[in-house]
């Protein structure tokens, strides 16, 4: 029994190989010829590989994606406290972990990290260097066990209604009724303004500044020299300025000094002193 095999219209087959008379060629002679296709039939087949593969891509973008489960107040651990990308470019939420005055779960979302990771790529070398160091912290807070109070925890939680960064953490410390932890003063009052507690390292910074009234003597290196008046110039513990009369030749010892005045600036406090 012969198979009959339907073959295509002509119509079909004269757009294949281009005219109608290299087709009625190819069946009078039973020979079959290879015919250049036109530019209309390679353009139309270039679209629809191009279709497919950027359906094909489409598909397989996330193949191994699973959806998450959303935290809850319940699930996202102990005193959940909200860390911003501010906070690990500046770096000194690591020394006060390991100091005891953190403690609970520090949360540190996803998208936090991409913005971290995106300025470590960055072509400026300082806004690298910040980022880097960001990176370093969030490691070395990672595997911390100095203080065992404090844990940390990444999650992929992002409110996808609400597109700026500052925003998401703003609406997640909501959900949790989680704390903010920060030293951008914008996102701080932001934040604070819709009910969110913050902790702002720089606040801290300045509580813990050295207490010094007039009259009160201490010991002080003279670093380097002073604008005027003889003046030579030392630094507290904490990194307070003091300022010291007729101390320019003093520079590299170690003095006692007395306070005369205090000069309450924006970035904290100034001391004036003199020799004892």
């Amino acid at each position: 029994m012969t198979k009959q095999v339907l073959s295509p219209n002509k119509a079909e087959k004269a757009s294949l190989f281009g005219k109608k008379e290299n087709y009625k060629q190819a069946q009078v002679s039973g020979v079959p010829q290879v015919v250049k296709p036109t530019t209309a039939f390679t353009q139309a087949l270039a679209r629809e590989i191009v279709k497919n593969l950027t359906t094909l891509g489409e598909i397989t973008s996330r193949p191994f994606h699973r959806p998450t489960t959303p935290e809850t107040r319940a699930s996202i651990g102990e005193h959940p406290t909200l860390v911003d990308t501010s906070v690990l470019i500046d770096g000194r939420v690591l020394t006060i972990v390991n100091s005891g005055f953190l403690t609970g779960t520090l949360i540190i979302p996803q998208f936090v990290l991409q913005e971290v990771q995106h300025i470590a790529d960055d072509s400026d070398p300082l806004r690298r260097a910040k980022g880097r160091r960001a990176l370093d912290v969030i490691n070395k807070l990672r595997g911390q066990k100095v203080n065992p109070w404090a844990k940390m925890k990444i999650v992929s939680d992002d409110p996808l209604d609400v597109k700026e960064v500052d925003s998401k953490l703003v609406a997640l410390a909501k959900r949790w009724e989680g704390v903010l932890l920060t030293v951008d003063f914008n996102l701080a009052h932001v934040a604070r303004a819709q009910g969110v507690r913050v902790l702002n390292v720089n606040d801290m910074a300045q509580a813990m500044k050295v207490a010094l009234v007039a009259g009160e003597e201490f010991i002080i290196k003279i670093t380097h020299e002073g604008r005027e008046r003889e003046q030579g110039v030392g630094y507290l513990t904490d990194g307070t300025m003091v300022v010291v009369e007729n101390a320019k030749d003093r520079v590299g010892q170690e003095i006692s000094v007395i306070v005369t005045k205090i000069h309450q600036t924006p970035a904290g406090q100034l001391f004036f002193a003199r020799m004892k």
